[in-house]
C-alpha cells in the first residue's frame, strides 16, 4: 500500500503532507552543489537528470548526527524529518522512493550527499526510513524516481534555522593530517585559519554569528572551489 495515498499521512505544522513535498515550478538548485566533489578518493559529478529518471538499488538510513548538523546544501539536518542523501542528484530536489520489499512509497527532500558505501543508492533520514519501513531492517531494495527541484525550505519538510539564532558558526574548508597541506589551503582564501585538533589540522573561515550568515560565506567558499565546505558550530 502506498503511504502517499493514505488518508492518515502525517501533516507538518502548516498542514503540508510531509510525505508529499512539493516540486517547484522553477529549478532553484544550489549551483555550488553541482560541481564535482571527491570522497574517499572517488570523484562524483552531480547531474540534473530528466524528470522520471529511475534507479534501483539498496537504500540505507542515517540519523545519528549531532544536533544542528547541516546537510550538503546548508539546511539543518533533522533525523526525524523526511529527507534523503544522494550522490549526484541536484540539491535540493524531490525524489519518490518505493520500498520494493513492502510496496510502500514516499516522497523525500534530497538535500544531502551520500551514501558512499558500495551498492547503496540513497540514504534516508530516520523519519523517512520509518515511513518507508526501512528503519527496523536497516536496508531495503528500493526504486528511486527523480521528480524535479524542491520548493524553498519550509518547517514541515526540514526545520530551518531560527532567525534569532545566536550560535556562532565556522565554515570548515578541509581537514588534514599534515600542517603543510592545511596551510597551502589556508593561503588560497582570505581570512582563513588553521586550528589543530588532536592529530588533525582544520582549515576554516569565521566564526560568524548565526547559521544564515555563515551559510552565505559557505556559498562563497563553494563558488571559490571549496565544494566540500561545511558549517560547524564554533567551540
Amino acid at each position: 500500500m502506498s503511504l502517499m495515498a493514505c488518508a492518515s499521512s502525517p501533516k507538518g505544522r502548516d498542514g503540508v503532507d510531509v510525505h508529499r513535498p512539493v516540486v517547484a515550478d522553477e529549478a532553484r538548485y544550489n549551483k555550488g552543489n553541482l560541481k564535482p566533489y571527491t570522497v574517499r578518493g572517488r570523484t562524483y559529478q552531480p547531474v540534473i537528470p530528466k524528470v522520471g529518471h529511475e534507479e534501483t538499488g539498496t537504500a540505507s538510513w542515517y540519523g545519528h548526527e549531532s544536533p544542528n548538523r547541516h546537510t550538503a546544501d546548508g539546511e539543518v539536518f533533522v533525523a526525524d524529518g523526511i529527507s534523503a542523501a544522494h550522490k549526484t542528484f541536484p540539491l535540493p530536489s524531490i525524489a519518490e522512493v518505493t520500498n520494493l520489499d513492502n510496496g510502500k512509497t514516499i516522497r523525500v527532500r534530497v538535500n544531502d550527499r551520500g551514501p558512499f558505501s558500495n551498492g547503496r543508492i540513497i540514504d534516508l533520514s530516520r523519519g523517512a526510513a520509518k515511513a518507508l519501513g526501512v528503519y527496523t531492517t536497516g536496508t531495503a531494495k528500493v526504486r528511486v524516481k527523480f521528480l524535479g527541484p524542491a520548493e524553498p525550505l519550509t518547517a514541515s519538510l526540514v526545520h530551518a534555522v531560527p532567525s534569532d539564532d545566536r550560535q556562532s558558526y565556522i565554515v570548515q574548508l578541509g581537514a588534514f593530517s599534515q600542517r603543510d597541506n592545511a596551510e597551502r589551503v589556508r593561503d588560497k582564501i582570505d581570512d582563513a585559519h588553521v586550528d589543530r585538533r588532536g592529530d588533525i589540522y582544520i582549515v576554516y573561515i569565521g566564526p560568524y554569528m548565526g547559521a544564515a550568515s555563515a551559510e552565505k560565506h559557505r556559498q562563497k567558499a563553494i563558488d571559490a572551489g571549496f565544494t566540500g565546505a561545511i558549517l560547524k558550530r564554533a567551540d
